[in-house]
């Protein structure tokens, strides 16, 4: 199997502090980066992106994830058309219903009819047609590209929209093989709807990364993506999926989720992840332990991982995932 390691962004800090980790990522191997779009509380992403695609030659340029709500589609097609033709073919588009993005401005996820309908005036706008929105036809007159369109999904029934329409799926449902197999499922399940073949359909996990022989440490930093994870997780997939404990311990977590303090490492909701949230939503610890949680995804046909790395040192991680992780599951 081609197993990819892809570095997630979150950022949170000076966009020039993540531009030389992302050189090192490109240049062992990493297959992509994935740059969280989210207005309030982050860094811009597009900006992100272009400094990223100057400074490497072979990964993938995405978002992770951008929303049809923030971003009007003749937005969204300029600007990765643009990424595009400036990377030389490597931008993919990664979209969702919205999270912080979306709540930190006092509005509502999309509908995922709404998501589904703005998908096809995007593929209609990056074919070089005019589409028909919200009353308006709209275009993009220059020369336009075609970009890959990843879906960002948690809940049954956007894993299902996925399969039907979706170049790729960014699922984040942990790093529990059980909740690994609810999502396969249902991605198959669109896909089957659409008659389409399911192996055609990309498919990366997201989920909360990070390796160091400093378990105590490591395991401390990753608690404030894995909030994250942690709250979507509980939002979006049904409590029959859900394991008993795991579910209470994620109720809790969700009372007290502060969208301001989205993806911190000094978020409060940092505090309430339990172990047992830990290591349902994330790998995180040694190399010892790393390995081998890998390879249980892998044998569930997970090929692609993106790792959002929001830990103090990213570099130090990026570096022990790729010299000490990687060539061990190859």
């Amino acid at each position: 199997m081609a197993v990819s390691f892809n570095v997630g962004i979150l950022p949170n800090r000076p966009i020039e502090d993540f531009v030389n980790w992302i050189a090192q990522a490109d240049e062992l191997g990493f297959g992509g980066v994935w740059v969280a779009d989210s207005q309030s509380v982050f860094r811009d992403a597009f900006m992100a992106l272009t400094l990223f695609a100057d400074r490497t030659r072979h990964m993938e340029l995405a978002t992770g994830v951008s929303n049809v709500i923030t971003r009007h589609p003749a937005v969204l097609a300029n600007s990765f058309a643009t990424l595009d033709e400036f990377s030389g073919g490597r931008a993919v588009l990664g979209i969702g219903i919205g999270d912080s993005a979306i709540y930190n401005i006092g509005h509502k996820p999309a509908k995922l009819k709404r998501l589904e309908d703005l998908i096809a005036v995007l593929r209609q706008l990056m074919a070089g047609e005019t589409a028909h929105f919200d009353g308006q036809d709209i275009k993009v007159s220059w020369p336009p590209r075609k970009v890959p369109i990843v879906i960002a999904c948690t809940g049954p029934k956007s894993l299902q929209l996925a399969g039907r329409i979706a170049d790729g799926v960014l699922f984040q449902v942990g790093s529990d093989p059980t909740l690994v197999r609810y999502a396969k499922k249902n991605i198959a399940i669109g896909a089957n709807q659409a008659s389409r073949d399911v192996n055609d359909i990309k498919l990366y996990q997201r989920l909360a990364c990070a390796v160091s022989e400093d378990r105590d440490q490591v395991r401390k930093e990753a608690r404030g993506y894995a909030s994250v994870a942690a709250n979507t997780i509980y939002s979006a997939i049904p409590r029959e999926d859900i394991p008993d404990a795991l579910w209470e311990d994620l109720h809790i977590l969700r009372e007290k989720y502060d969208y301001q303090q989205h993806g911190s490492m000094d978020a409060d909701q940092a505090e309430l992840i339990t172990d047992r949230i830990l290591d349902a939503v994330a790998i995180a610890g040694t190399t010892e332990e790393a390995v081998p949680r890998f390879q249980e995804l892998m044998e569930l046909g997970v090929e692609n991982f993106v790792l959002p790395i929001a830990t103090k040192e990213p570099d130090v991680i990026i570096r022990t995932l790729a010299e000490q992780v990687l060539p061990k599951l190859r």
